[in-house]
């Protein structure tokens, strides 16, 4: 079993410290880099120069670990020694950069420990955090002696700066050796656990793509919970919000639509915003939804399913030409009779009804998934959106 912080590339252990300082102690330029002048800048600064790295001899001996179906050669584990540099002076008055270097001690004093990834915190806010490394990560302010202040600084080109020296550890690196396969167990088929816990939701889709700003969207989430919250462009939306009505979908996980013109959403203008859904206090990986207001489009249905045996109302922009609704199986398409065009009435360029009578409750029951989409004139159609049908 690893005992340490699991790492693809060294280098994404400075960009772990660079996000987890930023965002605890609100300091904007953190990098990773060469240390620079106290003076260079007013505002605050932290530079993050890896000094140096020695093996850990405690981990020369490591066995092979359980890794899906095989056993994979044990990391290189290291423990990586940080010089930590601040900046920012008033005049010649460093100020900035000493309540930085304060800041910075009495971090990692108070959280010596980081449970990695920080994105999969519960509570963690989306996008401050990229998905590096996996397992704990210690680091500890090292005590520096006179002599070793002019070992470390003698052969740097830069002036004596506020500066602590941090080990960070342990740092392992993944082995490139292939997997070798595992033994066979001594029950058959293995260990089952009942009920699998502490897996992230997964973004698995969502539509329209593009959508329009104050419109409809639909998203379909792999959860093994229920769907707590949603972010999208910053704006959250807890479960039990009028913005956010989910239902379980009919093969497995979630299905959640939300109201852009309400709850902060209508906020949100053309352009690209960053998704994410919350299930059982975990974040899930960030999607990305775009806004349009220069296309014709159908919103999703406002419902996460429909009753095949009621006409279905779809919003939307640049309607009022629409000339054909298409509907075909979710699953993909076999032969050109999957595709059926739907009867409907326009309600100008703003809405349209689908019918049930001769249209809905003429497809096949045995699929519940399906998408539509509207023609224009010529072969010109909007972005396909998801329903799903109850009978």
């Amino acid at each position: 079993m690893t005992l340490g912080a699991l790492f693809e590339d060294l280098h994404e252990v400075a960009q772990v410290l660079a996000e987890h300082i930023s965002e605890e102690t609100g300091i904007v330029d953190v990098q990773a880099g060469a240390p620079r002048e106290a003076t260079a800048t007013t505002e605050p600064g932290v530079r993050i120069t890896l000094l140096y790295t020695t093996p850990q001899p405690g981990h020369r001996n490591d066995p092979h670990e359980a890794s899906g179906g095989g056993l994979r050669p044990p990391p290189l584990s290291l423990s990586c020694f940080y010089l930590l540099t601040t900046s920012g002076a008033d005049g010649d008055d460093p100020v900035a950069a000493h309540h930085a270097l304060g800041q910075l001690m009495r971090l990692y004093h108070d959280v010596p420990s980081l449970r990695l990834p920080l994105s999969a915190h519960p509570g963690s806010p989306p996008g401050t955090f990229t998905d590096l490394g996996s397992g704990e990560l210690t680091v500890t302010q090292v005590p520096v002696t006179l002599d070793q202040v002019d070992h470390i600084w003698t052969p740097l080109t830069e002036r004596l700066q506020p500066w602590a020296l941090f080990e960070v550890a342990p740092v392992q690196l993944v082995s490139r050796l292939p997997e070798t396969p595992a033994p066979a167990v001594v029950r058959p088929g293995g260990v089952v656990l009942t009920e699998p816990v502490g897996l992230r939701p997964e973004l698995l889709a969502s539509s329209p793509q593009p959508a329009r700003p104050g419109g409809w969207v639909r998203v379909s989430v792999a959860t093994l919970k229920a769907v707590d919250g949603v972010w999208l462009g910053g704006v959250h939306v807890p479960s039990g919000d009028p913005a956010l009505v989910t239902a379980a979908a009919p093969g497995g996980g979630v299905s959640a639509v939300l109201d852009l013109s309400r709850s902060g959403l209508e906020t949100l203008g053309a352009g690209t915003h960053r998704l994410n859904v919350s299930a059982g206090g975990l974040a899930s990986r960030a999607a990305t939804v775009r806004l349009s207001a220069d296309v014709p489009l159908l919103d999703a249905p406002g419902s996460p399913d429909q009753d095949a045996g009621d006409d279905l109302l779809l919003t939307g922009a640049g309607l009022a030409a629409v000339q054909e609704i298409l509907a075909w199986p979710a699953a993909g398409i076999r032969a050109p009779s999957d595709v059926r065009a739907l009867p409907f009435t326009s309600g100008g360029a703003g809405s349209l009804t689908v019918h049930t009578t001769g249209g809905l409750a003429t497809l096949p029951s045995a699929i519940t998934a399906w998408r539509l989409a509207a023609r224009h004139a010529g072969q010109h159609y909007t972005p396909y959106v998801e329903l799903e049908l109850r009978r």
